[in-house]
């Protein structure tokens, strides 16, 4: 199924905008109705609150006034006496004055007795009525006693007819029963005709017999007069309601009022079911309400619901009070009219403006479209009249944008090409001499051209409609034309005899070509007929006089059979000779064209005539291109000028010459180097007509050489860099023993010196140049690649970050800038090393920037291939890689390889060892890593290091302690160094160790043989004279497998100590070593074996 652009555009535009509007609409619709019935919800529920609230407020006073009242009975400060009456009914006057929802308060005994106060208008206006029943040797009296609003007695009255009895209350009965404060439902006060609920509670004495009940009625017509004024919308009412049903206040205070005595004026609490709101009752019925057993009302929790009436909408919710003591549900409708009637309009407004921005945005796209499509349906107009063949018609095709006003322009283009070349080819179909046809697969002519009416003698136009086949002479000629075109699928040269109207006989040759459809059936046939009667009549008149010819040359064939044999043997002489010829030509072409070598042949003016594949490979160009190219343009303008030069032999007598040397430029730029040999051309008369020669690409070759030669020098370098490492090893070594003693003395000097003493910070001082030795020391061990002091797998982002900030903090002016890739793989490797090297780094970039700048640190994790590490003779796999980039004065050219050789330094006398940077090349590098550099003088130079990662847990190393750690057990400490021995021992006595000592293997083994009991840890020196000190090692492990070794040595963790710490030694330490660093070591050992 196929749709126009302009529907699909139309269509899509409608959906589009259609589809948001009503997604919008929708989604804001839903969501709105959400929020409205939330605010609703929370409308409610804050009305539910404060309701709540002010009830409890209102009817916690009462159960005060009854728990004090009971107080006051029990501990006799009021009593029920007569001499106490006074005081009782004071104190209950006082209660009614102070709280006027108060309707009485009273007490009843177990005997009956009842002492009651309550308000009454029966006498005078906000009065108040004391009622007393005693019984007295089984004689009851009842006293009545009015007051008015100050107290004072207004009537009293004795003994009237008076049934009431206490004991027969619900309130009486329900707090003795239950023996604690309690609430009655609510109901209608007898004396006052309004509603309202008594809470009792019983007094017992010390022996658990009860000694009275204390109540008080509360009258909760106030709620109903709270609920009216709630502002609750315009039409919204709240009231509440007992767990059975009872309305305990509504709005209209008249309503909850039931007549249920009229002779006895009795009333009763309305049901809501009987309550006279209709609105009140619809609210009721559309809560889910849940009943217990015995069939009172119960909310789990608060219910919100809709109702309707009368065609206006009503949420409505019930919330059960959350004091047990009154089981009362709280209700509350509100029509939404009332408070969402303001968001209701502001919702149906905001969809309204999307409404009709909805409908501009759709005439808008629908008049963009039209502008759109509009062009584009009067190209499709014009494409139809071309097919149709009319080029003449026109249509409105202009249009605002660009692409498609592009469009029609190059439409417009096309369409007159096609009128230019209909004219054309018009033309030449009006004047061609052929004749054109186009026919039927039965004959029926389509289209002919004018040429035909010279052959047919009629107009074309009369022609046209008319089969072919009434042309032919003989009518079998038009089915072996189909049969043959059928099967090829075109004829060529198809001659065929034809006859016109007038009986006139024309010969034709026809070229024609089978068109199908696109199902592939065969539609029309399109051809040209050519008329040959000419070209046929001399055939004729030709086979004529052949005839006559074969009948002479029979005649003559005889004589001529004669020197057939000599002529025969000639020409097979001839064709081998040729054969020859070929196949050596086809020798030497096959050798120059799969040759890697450059051929060619040039003309005297040096323009290229003939040349391989190789040399246009050589070269740069393609074979086209090299075509006729003038030698000269590939040579460099110097070596143009020396080709003729370097050949004279060649140029000028014609003999060959040498091999020339010569610089060419390819298409590319790039400048290769080749050897070419040149020799001369001479044509069959022996004249020079031009040269060729063979060119041999040797770039390749020299930069080989070159490399090589690069090589050998590196190598030669490297042994020297390996002779002066070994100087320096073996220096650094004694030195690190001379400083040891130094370093010993130091440390056990300082042990009996007081820090505030003047010597010691003299002490201090010189243990401080011990330090900076020690540091030389190991510059020229990591020259000499002397191995590392104690590799460990290191947390290196750590270690790149704590060098980076503590050169900041000396070198202010430098501005340095940390771009570390979070979680940097670990790596194993010797921390004081790796720092000392990137601090060497560090001090050169500030070096180099006088005048201040900045440093880049970057470091991340890669992954090296074969290629890249092949280049720096490392293993490819994983490596943390760290570039240390500044903006200083860059290194000058001329010695950049030489930067890394040792002593080598271009600051002046004094200023620098030239051992920085050649030690961290010796370290890097021991670290099986690899150290390079890029520099631009003026531009700054950046380090790249690269060290392989770990997949071991990183190690922590600990701290050294200002106090150092003694202990108690045995040592036998082994050196050859007499000056070791003499401030070894004493530094570890001095830690609380007994110590032993030998100068020698032999002495040191039997000194272990002896005592290998007693000795804990064995402190060896690597290199010992005589007996090697993997050889003492070895005879210690004889004697006892379980030995434990410290190894001690001024050169680094390489080599021989390496090989011995593999075979299960405990540690090593670095000479020179202070005290403080011993004893951790020691206590390392120690305290880790004891665990």
């Amino acid at each position: 199924m196929k749709i126009s652009i302009r529907w699909a555009m139309v269509l899509g535009c409608l959906g589009l905008i259609w589809g948001m509007q009503i997604l919008i609409t929708s989604s804001s619709y839903i969501s709105s109705q959400r929020m409205l019935a939330g605010h609703a919800c929370d409308v409610m529920q804050n009305i539910a609150d404060l309701t709540m609230t002010q009830s409890r407020n209102h009817l916690q006073l009462a159960q005060r006034a009854a728990l004090l009242t009971k107080r006051l009975l029990a501990s006799e400060v009021v009593g029920r006496r007569n001499q106490h009456y006074d005081v009782l009914e004071h104190y209950f006057l006082d209660q009614l004055s102070l709280y006027s929802h108060f309707a009485g308060i009273y007490i009843g005994m177990p005997n009956g007795d009842f002492f009651y106060v309550n308000r009454s208008n029966a006498q005078t206006p906000g009065g108040f009525r004391t009622k007393v029943i005693d019984h007295f040797n089984g004689v009851k009296k009842i006293r009545l006693i009015w007051r008015n609003s100050d107290g004072s007695m207004v009537k009293t009255l004795e003994n009237p007819s008076d049934t009431y009895d206490p004991r027969q209350r619900p309130w009486y009965q329900k707090a003795l029963a239950e023996r604690e404060i309690i609430w009655t439902d609510p109901y209608i006060f007898f004396s006052s005709q309004k509603p309202g609920i008594t809470v009792a509670g019983p007094i017992f004495k010390a022996n658990g017999q009860l000694q009275s009940i204390v109540g008080v009625d509360i009258e909760i017509d106030d709620l109903s007069t709270f609920i009216s004024r709630l502002r609750i919308g315009k039409h919204g009412r709240a009231f509440m309601l007992n767990n059975n049903g009872d309305v305990v206040a509504f709005p209209d205070i008249s309503k909850i009022k039931q007549v249920e005595d009229t002779e006895a004026h009795r009333f009763r609490m309305v049901k809501i079911d009987e309550l006279d709101d209709e609105l009140s009752r619809s609210a009721f019925s559309a809560i889910q309400w849940q009943r217990t057993e015995t069939g009172l009302l119960k909310l789990d929790h608060s219910q919100f619901a809709k109702f309707t009436h009368n065609g206006d909408v009503y949420n409505t919710m019930f919330t059960q009070f959350t004091d047990s003591h009154w089981p009362w549900m709280f209700g509350v409708y509100i029509p939404e009219n009332d408070y969402l009637g303001a968001l209701k309009e502001n919702r149906s407004f905001n969809i309204g403006i999307t409404l009709v921005l909805s409908v501009i945005a759709t005439l808008v796209g629908l008049q963009l479209f039209r502008s759109i499509t509009r062009p584009l349906m009067g190209l499709e107009k014009e494409a139809l009249a071309i097919k149709q063949h009319d080029l003449t018609a026109s249509f409105n095709t202009r249009s605002i944008f660009k692409e498609i006003d592009e469009t029609a322009a190059a439409f417009s283009q096309m369409k007159y090409s096609l009128q230019t070349s209909e004219k054309k080819y018009r033309q030449i179909f009006e004047n061609i001499q052929d004749i054109y046809f186009e026919c039927t697969i039965e004959g029926e002519i389509l289209e002919i051209s004018p040429s035909v009416e010279g052959l047919i003698q009629q107009d074309r136009k009369n022609i046209i409609g008319i089969n072919l086949t009434q042309f032919y002479k003989n009518a079998d000629d038009h089915q072996r034309f189909l049969s043959k075109i059928f099967v090829d699928g075109s004829v060529s040269d198809w001659e065929v005899a034809l006859e016109n109207e007038h009986g006139e006989i024309a010969y034709g040759s026809v070229s024609a070509t089978l068109k199908r459809d696109e199902a592939g059936d065969a539609e029309k046939i399109i051809g040209s007929l050519r008329i040959i009667t000419d070209r046929k009549k001399a055939e004729f008149k030709l086979r004529r006089y052949q005839d006559q010819l074969e009948d002479l040359v029979e005649e003559r064939t005889q004589d001529l059979q004669k020197s057939n044999g000599q002529l025969r043997n000639e020409i097979e002489t001839r064709k081998e000779k040729e054969e020859a010829l070929r196949r050596s030509e086809e020798k030497y072409r096959s050798i120059i064209e799969n040759t890697n070598n450059g051929y060619y042949e040039v003309d005297l003016d040096g323009r290229l005539t003939f040349f391989n594949d190789s040399l246009a490979v050589i070269l740069g160009y393609s074979v086209e291109e090299l075509q006729g190219m003038d030698y000269s343009i590939l040579l460099e303008s110097e070596g143009s000028r020396q080709l003729p030069e370097k050949s004279p032999d060649t140029y000028r007598s014609g003999v060959n010459g040498n091999l020339s040397r010569l610089t060419i430029t390819r298409k590319d730029g790039d400048r290769r180097t080749v050897d070419v040999s040149t020799a001369p051309i001479f044509d069959n008369n022996g004249g020079k007509i031009g040269y060729r020669g063979v060119v041999l690409d040797i770039s390749e070759r020299l930069n080989a050489e070159a490399e090589k030669q690069k090589l050998q020098e590196r190598l030669r370098l490297i042994q020297r860099l390996e002779g002066i490492g070994t100087l320096a090893g073996g220096v650094a070594h004694d030195f690190n023993n001379l400083l040891m003693g130094i370093q010993g003395n130091i440390s056990l000097m300082m042990l009996k010196t007081n820090p505030s003493e003047y010597h010691y910070k003299k002490l201090k001082s010189i243990e401080s140049c011990v330090s900076s030795g020690t540091k030389l020391t190991q510059q020229l061990l990591g020259f000499a690649r002397g191995g590392k002091y104690m590799a460990k797998s290191l947390n290196f982002n750590q270690i790149v970050m704590d060098t980076a900030r503590m050169f900041g903090r000396t070198r202010k002016e430098i501005q340095i800038e940390e771009n570390i890739e979070h979680g940097l793989w670990a790596v194993v490797a010797d921390k004081n090393q790796i720092e000392q090297v990137l601090l060497n780094i560090y001090i050169n970039a500030w070096q180099a920037m006088p005048d201040g700048g900045s440093v880049v640190i970057d470091a991340k994790n890669m992954v090296l291939d074969a290629l890249f590490s092949k280049t720096f003779d490392i293993q490819p796999g994983r490596y943390v890689c760290v570039s240390i980039s500044d903006t200083g004065i860059g290194i000058d050219p001329a010695i950049q390889t030489r930067i890394f050789e040792p002593f080598f330094t271009t600051k002046g006398m004094g200023r620098g060892t030239g051992l920085g940077l050649a030690s961290a090349y010796g370290i890097i590098k021991n670290h099986d890593g690899a150290i390079d550099f890029v520099s631009q003088p003026g531009k700054g130079t950046t380090f790249y290091i690269y060290l392989p990662a770990s997949d071991g847990d990183i190690e922590t190393e600990p701290a050294l302690c200002e106090m150092s750690s003694k202990g108690s057990e045995t040592l036998l400490l082994i050196d050859d160094e007499e000056v070791i021995l003499q401030v070894g021992q004493p530094m570890l006595e001095s830690l609380g160790y007994k110590v032993m000592s030998a100068t020698d293997g032999k002495t040191a083994v039997d000194i272990f043989r002896r005592f290998s009991g007693e000795i804990d840890l064995v402190i060896l020196d690597v290199i010992m004279p005589g007996m090697s000190g993997s050889a003492i090692f070895d005879a210690l492990k004889n004697i006892n497998p379980q030995v434990q070794v410290l190894l001690a040595s001024g050169y680094s963790l390489s080599g021989q100590a390496e090989d011995i710490l593999s075979r299960g030694c405990v540690g090593f330490i670095q000479k020179p070593f202070s005290l403080e660093q011993i004893s951790v070591r020691l206590r390392g050992i120690f305290d880790n074996q004891d665990l």
